[in-house]
């Protein structure tokens, strides 16, 4: 099931909808690797429950409130 999540992160968010969400909001990702990328690299470790929970923790840190950028892994 987590193969399935995976695939729609890189296949419909990464390569059709991420460019269009930046230029939309004008926003760059102030985290390395970005979210999506982290979600993949969780999802591949933790399998789906945990590597959608560490996404969801991580998504949740990336507001205007938070000015801290940094590298991080799941």
């Amino acid at each position: 099931m987590s193969k399935i999540v995976v695939w729609l992160i890189k296949n419909i968010w990464q390569k059709r909808l991420s460019e269009k969400y930046k230029n939309k909001y004008h926003v760059m990702c102030r985290f390395y690797p970005t979210c999506s990328e982290y979600a993949v690299l969780a999802l591949n470790e933790y399998g789906l429950f945990k590597g959608l929970s560490l996404a969801r923790l991580r998504i949740k840190r990336c507001t205007i409130d938070n000015t801290e950028s940094c590298y991080d892994l799941p």
